[in-house]
């Protein structure tokens, strides 16, 4: 039998032929050791994800049960109230989570821009202007957003009916309006789905001001100081700290507040979620969560 001889060009074929298969065989391993932790870690971040969902879920059933037992209690709401206080980042099981309330009767409530059928409301579109003016802002921005709600206005019994701003960032939108400006008011003004009382212990003195025509905002200043030794117990005790000839519209006034933000946060491994929920507690025991949304 005749030995059979490999030539050297043939062997480095060969060769190159197994290395060939070798390194398919590494990426091919390598791509499916990929694509498991690739999936591990969607699982993982799906598990975080879902964590921080209850999480949230849990904080806002809290914030409403404090809501509910507080209106219980029947006292007026002011600064020095257990749920005004932010809960700080509380460390739980493999994550964490935080919550606060922003309550919002304190502000200007775009809402009462209109009446109760729908129409254009003239002192609060005066009002408005004034705020504008107390911020340092042009008043005929008021004007244009007074157009800017004719304009939305639908027919609703074969009548016109105006419909209130869904989201303060909507002035973005109008003429005059600018992120800057909105930016800038935006911490004084609310857009709530109905008209609402103004709360004098939250509210600040350009807003105060604002609604009541012949006070100055240093005069509304000066009057808002007794909060910081005590909280007004009832609308009285605000009107006896304010000029005599201020033509305090005490209708618009109150110690009680209806609405309110809540903030939750949750952490878990890499997921951080952030909610925002506009709770009513006017309508039942327990406050009515309007909208949900996230943040974050």
């Amino acid at each position: 039998m005749k030995p059979t001889f490999i030539f050297p060009k043939q062997a480095g074929v060969a060769i190159i032929a197994a290395l060939m298969v070798a390194a398919l065989v590494a990426s091919v391993a390598g791509l499916l050791m990929l694509r498991q932790q690739r999936a591990l870690q969607q699982l993982e971040i799906r598990k975080d994800t879902a964590e921080a969902r209850a999480a949230t879920w849990s904080v806002l059933q809290l914030v409403r049960l404090t809501l509910r037992d507080d209106a219980r209690a029947g006292q007026p709401d002011h600064l020095l109230k257990p749920w005004a206080v932010p809960i700080p980042e509380i460390k739980i099981e493999n994550g964490a989570m935080s919550g606060r309330l922003t309550e919002l009767n304190g502000r200007f409530n775009l809402a009462n821009l209109l009446d109760k059928d729908g129409q254009l409301n003239p002192l609060g579109v005066a009002a408005f202007k004034k705020l504008l003016s107390n911020l340092g802002l042009p008043a005929n921005l008021a004007d244009n957003l007074a157009k800017h709600l004719q304009s939305k206005a639908v027919k609703e019994n074969d009548k016109s009916k105006i419909l209130p701003l869904v989201d303060v960032n909507e002035l973005n939108q109008i003429e005059g309006f600018s992120i800057d400006i909105v930016r800038q008011i935006e911490p004084s003004i609310v857009a709530l789905p109905v008209p609402t009382t103004l709360n004098v212990n939250f509210v600040s003195a350009e807003v105060l001001a604002a609604w009541v025509p012949k006070l100055s905002v240093s005069a509304a200043e000066q009057a808002l100081t007794k909060r910081r030794s005590k909280y007004f117990s009832n609308v009285s005790e605000l009107v006896d700290q304010l000029p005599k000839d201020s033509e305090v519209p005490q209708a618009m006034l109150a110690v009680n507040s209806q609405f309110f933000w809540a903030d939750m946060g949750a952490r878990f491994g890499k997921v951080f979620l952030q909610h925002r929920a506009l709770l009513d507690r006017s309508k039942s025991e327990m406050p009515t969560v309007l909208w949900v949304r996230r943040i974050y």
